[in-house]
């Protein structure tokens, strides 16, 4: 026997607030039929708006759950997510950091700890230049000993933008498996309602 689930119910229950706000953006009753909300998901993916395809998913599953062509494509979806997000190196950022989401705050907290250094640098370098006729002297006699304050300045400039190209990379990552994991909350509950029948239909 079939256990009446409300997909948009269930995965309004198990979603984060963010979440729940982008993909289900509170739809209450689906007025239109699958596959019209189907169609509408493979413009979505033309367009290359996966979120918006995921949305009309829902839409499309929430109006009829074993809407073959609508569980076709989003086990198509996840298939190739998960392929992408393996390929893209994933599961070795995860296992280094536990999560990707880990891993972001990691690049996040460096690029704050390398902002602090730049600033530390440029206070320094104007109290060098405000030494002034000692400052000079100290450049023209010591100037092994002195520090090299536009080089320090220049390698953590460097360093700063190495790291937001891998704070862009990680988002990206994080945006693949969090598609996944709604594709697959989506699917399990499709093929699966009785694991969801403690949520009022």
């Amino acid at each position: 026997m079939t256990v009446p689930v409300s997909l948009r119910k269930s995965l309004d229950a198990v979603l984060d607030r963010g979440q729940s706000k982008r993909y289900l953006r509170n739809i209450s009753v689906s007025a239109m039929p699958a596959r019209y909300y189907y169609n509408t998901a493979l413009r979505d993916l033309n367009t290359k708006d996966s979120e918006g395809a995921i949305h009309h998913l829902i839409l499309a599953l929430n109006s009829e759950s074993d809407h073959e062509p609508a569980l076709h494509l989003v086990k198509t979806m996840l298939f190739g997510l998960s392929k992408k997000f393996h390929e893209a190196g994933g599961e070795m950022h995860k296992q280094k950091y536990v999560s990707i989401g880990n891993w972001i705050v990691s690049i996040e907290q460096s690029i704050i700890d390398t902002d602090k250094r730049i600033i530390s640098y440029n206070n320094d370098k104007a109290k060098q230049k405000n030494k002034g006729i000692w400052g000079m002297l100290q450049l023209i006699f010591f100037k092994n000993t002195i520090k090299d304050y536009d080089l320090l300045i220049q390698k953590e400039n460097l360093k700063k933008e190495e790291l937001k190209k891998d704070l862009i990379y990680a988002s990206k990552l994080s945006q693949i498996e969090e598609y996944a994991k709604i594709l697959s909350l989506i699917l399990e509950i499709c093929l699966y309602p009785a694991r969801y029948a403690w949520i009022v239909a």
